[in-house]
């Protein structure tokens, strides 16, 4: 099982994963936006401005949140989450894979 450990920060009313070796290597800040559920479920998660999150695709002690993989697409993947009352469905784009590899099938997650 591997474990990830993440920051995520509010700037103008927008989440971002704080990872700036994805931009040393050229990637754009625009890719890191959480959009689509993942900015809700942020929200819901931190305190207004940033959280720091464990997550693994193996269950982890601890966490509240498991993301389960509907359909993937071009550009991502679909989740459907244990908390539909947090948030229902998250859209995670394809930095989920230069993170963790792949697009797994689940996601676990806790605050830190």
């Amino acid at each position: 099982m591997k474990q990830y450990t993440y920051s995520f920060y509010k700037e103008n009313q927008k989440w971002y994963i704080d990872f700036p070796a994805y931009m040393e290597h050229g990637g754009a800040k625009a890719d890191l936006q959480m959009v689509a559920g993942a900015d809700k479920m942020l929200d819901k998660l931190s305190n207004g401005k940033e959280v720091t999150l464990n997550f693994s695709d193996a269950p982890l002690a601890g966490a509240s949140i498991k993301l389960k993989k509907l359909f993937g697409d071009p550009w991502g993947a679909t989740y459907l989450s244990n908390k539909p009352r947090m948030v229902k469905l998250v859209w995670l784009c394809n930095v989920t894979q230069v993170v963790m590899g792949n697009h797994p099938d689940e996601i676990y997650i806790r605050v830190v």
